[in-house]
């Protein structure tokens, strides 16, 4: 198992599919001007929405927590020697710090949001595949609404197992979040459509984040020096595209919080039409948005409808189309 980032100090080099903000520039996009940061998370706090974090543990005392820990409904697994999956549900720590930091990112943007620590990890950042596979598939069954996976394993033997587990928590409505490996190598299950796949960009604003042109990795966010909360109630700087992952899932919490109804590919969508990049484009020819500002305008009543003559109601029908 490769892990997507650890706690250190300036980076000498950045991870992984990192991105310049000025090189994300886009020179026209299709938005949806109704889908605005103000409209997707405006006054929302994140209050009943449950997130799902698998990792290392999370301190669930930590100050920069406030007691947004759900301690007693989180479960830790390993691999025992026969290679079976030992489940140990109810408290646990954070072996690492890792966990704690991806939380403290989460709280600071969705306070109101329940977290639930999913230990697979252990104290060298690393563990068993078969671990990480059994805590993510306990999450979806769990049916969180966002989960948050700053973790990967490299192993392609282990590739169908995720992407199936992925599927299921797509078509149950869980948000999974992923980070892209800090290293230029295939890494499961960040790079599967059923999940929202995430690496840094070079901003330090916690709320400006990217959609990235070039796939596979579909958003970028901020995860050079992010001051993190860290083991033993502490606090350190990190550079990851861990750190990038939280930042989209305390976002997803935002989204979800407001608008329950949406389902995973909805919420996507809503990411990608607040990106920066896609706000701060250009208008070009066939914006959707105003498609729609018309139809709105235009919107006649049944009544009104029956008075048009046939040919007229049908060219309009294939318009809103």
């Amino acid at each position: 198992m490769t892990n997507a980032g650890t706690g250190s100090g300036p980076h000498p080099q950045r991870p992984a599919f990192s991105r310049e903000s000025t090189v994300l520039r886009l020179p026209g996009a299709v938005s949806l001007e109704d889908l605005s940061p103000a409209w997707a998370w405006g006054g929302s706090t994140g209050r009943g929405v449950r997130v799902a974090i698998v990792d290392s543990g999370v301190e669930a005392d930590h100050p920069a927590l406030e007691g947004c820990v759900d301690r007693d409904g989180g479960i830790a697994l390993h691999v025992a020697a026969d290679g079976s999956v030992v489940r140990e549900p109810g408290p646990h720590d954070d072996v690492f710090g890792h966990g704690t930091a991806c939380a403290g990112v989460i709280h600071s943007l969705a306070p109101e949001a329940h977290i639930t620590s999913v230990r697979v990890l252990g104290p060298n950042l690393t563990g068993k595949a078969a671990a990480f596979l059994a805590g993510l598939e306990w999450a979806v069954e769990q049916r969180f609404d966002v989960i948050n996976l700053s973790l990967g394993t490299s192993k392609r033997d282990w590739a169908l197992a995720f992407h199936d587990v992925c599927d299921a928590g797509y078509f149950s409505g869980c948000m999974i979040v992923t980070a892209a490996n800090n290293m230029f190598t295939t890494s499961y299950p960040s790079l599967y459509a059923a999940v929202t796949s995430v690496a840094c960009n070079t901003t330090t604003d916690p709320w400006r984040f990217h959609y990235n042109p070039e796939p596979p990795t579909e958003f970028l966010a901020r995860g050079i020096d992010v001051d993190l909360a860290w083991k033993g109630g502490g606090r350190l700087v990190g550079t990851g595209n861990s750190y990038a992952a939280p930042h989209i899932t305390g976002l997803a919490a935002l989204i979800r919080s407001k608008h329950p109804q949406l389902r995973p590919f909805q919420v996507k969508t809503v990411l990608w039409a607040t990106a920066a990049n896609v706000r701060e484009s250009p208008p070009i020819a066939g914006r959707l948005s105003r498609v729609a500002t018309r139809a709105r305008s235009t919107r006649l009543t049944a009544s009104r409808l029956s008075a048009i003559a046939p040919q007229v109601s049908a060219r309009r029908a294939s318009t809103l189309d």
